[in-house]
């Protein structure tokens, strides 16, 4: 959905794009379709399941009052966003604890569809949500307390799930991240051992072939000058 930002009487607001460059924090670049296709799926779901778990405790902090109104329909805006985000790169990722989260967070939201829907939240088919923006801004904001205030069962509910996403992710991350290092410093590491080992071998040959020489010197030069001070026949050289 497109960002709105909707300003009634002199309170501040905030638009949805700010809600959503907000919760992305820890990768804005996730946000944006464009950068999401230059993207890994590892990266994708550690920056979706971050922004998503920051979605909800942001939403389970607001003060659902007449004052505050616009800033949370913009918030939800953002929310179902990042809500899809999730969903797309679980949906994509080769790892089975990821899709099981995700889909039981699906099958979370769906129980909740009929309340959803009367703020203006389609539940689709795949799992997905879109805002309907016509109710989205005129229904009454105790329904949108009913669903998102920290302690709707909802919310519970969807924030358990988004910590298991976020746990898993950041696993397959550092686990990405070990094997992209290994991968670099191995082959190094490797060559450098292979290098030490010839030059030891190597060194050892040297040391043993001057040693071999040396001694083969010493004793024709002990050989010679018994020979030649007129030591006879009758003397045995062990050499």
């Amino acid at each position: 959905m497109a960002s709105r930002e909707i300003y009634i009487g002199t309170g501040t607001t905030l638009s949805s794009n700010y809600y959503l460059r907000n919760f992305y924090q820890s990768n804005r670049n996730a946000r944006t379709a464009s950068k999401r296709h230059e993207m890994n799926n590892t990266e994708l779901t550690l920056a979706d399941s971050r922004a998503l778990r920051k979605a909800l405790k942001k939403l389970g902090s607001f003060e659902f009052n007449e004052d505050h109104d616009t800033s949370i329909r913009n918030g939800v805006t953002a929310y179902i966003q990042t809500y899809n985000n999730m969903l797309s790169s679980a949906s994509d990722s080769p790892d089975h604890s990821l899709e099981r989260s995700a889909k039981q967070l699906k099958n979370i939201t769906k129980e909740y569809s009929k309340e959803l829907d009367k703020i203006g939240i389609t539940v689709n088919g795949d799992g997905t949500l879109t805002g309907r923006e016509t109710l989205l801004n005129s229904a009454d904001l105790s329904k949108f307390k009913k669903l998102f205030s920290k302690d709707s069962e909802y919310m519970q509910r969807t924030t358990a799930y988004a910590k298991r996403l976020a746990r898993r992710s950041e696993v397959l991350d550092a686990a990405a991240a070990q094997q992209k290092f290994q991968g670099v410093t191995t082959p190094a590491t490797s060559s450098s051992a292979s290098a030490a080992k010839t030059d030891s071998t190597s060194a050892s040959a040297a040391t043993g072939s001057v040693t071999a020489a040396a001694f083969a010197a010493g004793s024709n030069a002990d050989l010679n000058a018994l020979l030649n001070n007129g030591i006879g026949k009758n003397v045995n050289i062990v050499l």
